[in-house]
């Protein structure tokens, strides 16, 4: 007789034993933040009549069990550090969030994560707002506004509102004819069947994270779009100094390795994350869009306390800045190494494998 410490036998008849199935409750969560978020008001109102109904022993261990859910799926997707829910005693509201953050590959979550840490290094955050953010679940936006944007619109819509540059709301609303506002900036979205055939943009595009059109200007994605309205707009609130401290001209025309930089698309998080842009006039099919790209190298992160990036432009010498919010360490008879170690140490690690670093941070030109 086998001892408890032993392994069970095998299943007889050489049949593999079946697949794990999740546990009641999980099931129970799931189906309960569905209907929490259905665009069916009959769906919502018995859902809302069913836990009205519940004994509040049982709704208050369903609140347990969906703060720890929200806790989990937080931490499955990084942003701990970065944001935070207060579900309180509201279970609808619980379910809610446990709903929005299973929603997608995950991606379009770490994404707002990423641009959340530089809104906090950039103060377009709540003036006396700490990490994490912190958002109510009672906050949410209503289930049909949630399921008639793209989800990383959507994401952003949640957290939009506490953010603010030079004391205008940066928000996400609806404007005239199918576009939207964020401040002062309005912009749409490109479906994919409106990009020409063999459009750069088409190859990988996500519907939960649509190219953008502002005006002549064309962006890769929602989420690149934020990151290059913060980085060429909103990064001069008070109390924030960015600044250029280096600007090389590589030569676009004829320089692969600057081609390269602009355009792979193979860049590890190690090196940095990219915004992609392009300038077409507003023509998407234009003969000559003139493509720009800035690479987040240092705050997107957790526990990172500087902001850097280096901006790679088409126009004029095929120009590569570094910009960063690092304080100078030394005067400027220093290097630049020793005057912004960081900065410098992340531009190098991305220009390194493009054989740039030396014709960039050695031999560019200082000017700050």
């Amino acid at each position: 007789m086998a001892s408890s410490s032993q392994p069970p036998p095998p299943p007889p008849n050489g049949h593999t034993a079946p697949p794990a199935v999740p546990p009641l409750r999980s099931i129970a969560i799931r189906k309960m933040a569905g209907m929490a978020m259905s665009t069916d008001p009959n769906r919502r109102a018995a859902f809302r009549s069913q836990i009205s109904n519940s004994d509040p022993y049982d709704v208050d261990t369903m609140l347990y069990e969906v703060r720890r859910r929200v806790d989990e799926h937080i931490s499955r997707l990084g942003l701990a550090d970065v944001l935070a829910f207060d579900i309180d005693d509201d279970l609808e509201g619980g379910l809610k969030v446990v709903y929005l953050l299973k929603r997608g590959s995950g991606e379009e979550w770490r994404a707002m994560g990423r641009f959340l840490r530089l809104a906090f290094i950039y103060r377009l955050t709540p003036a006396d707002a700490t990490r994490p953010l912190r958002l109510s679940a009672s906050s949410l936006p209503t289930a049909t506004a949630f399921h008639q944007l793209p989800l990383a619109m959507a994401i952003y819509k949640i957290i939009g509102h506490q953010l603010t540059h030079k004391g205008t709301s940066l928000e996400l609303r609806r404007a005239d004819n199918g576009h939207y506002r964020i401040g002062g900036w309005t912009f749409r979205v490109v479906p994919l069947g409106d990009l020409p055939g063999g459009h750069r943009y088409a190859e990988g595009y996500k519907r939960t994270d649509p190219v953008i059109r502002w005006s002549n200007y064309l962006v890769r994605s929602f989420s690149a779009f934020l990151l290059d309205m913060l980085l060429s707009w909103w990064y001069d609130e008070d109390w924030v100094s960015e600044r250029r401290v280096l600007s090389a001209g590589i030569g676009y025309g004829d320089d692969a390795r600057h081609r390269r930089l602009l355009t792979t698309d193979n860049m590890t998080e190690d090196q940095g994350i990219t915004a992609d842009w392009r300038y077409d006039g507003g023509n998407l099919g234009s003969a000559y869009p003139r493509d720009n790209r800035r690479v987040i190298v240092s705050c997107f992160r957790p526990n990172e306390t500087v902001a850097a990036h280096v901006s790679v432009e088409t126009g004029g010498y095929g120009s590569i800045s570094l910009h960063t919010t690092e304080p100078s360490a030394a005067d400027r008879s220093q290097p630049l190494a020793q005057r912004y170690s960081v900065s410098v140490g992340a531009a190098r690690r991305l220009l390194r494998p493009f054989e740039l670093g030396s014709a960039v941070i050695d031999r560019g030109r200082v000017v700050g």
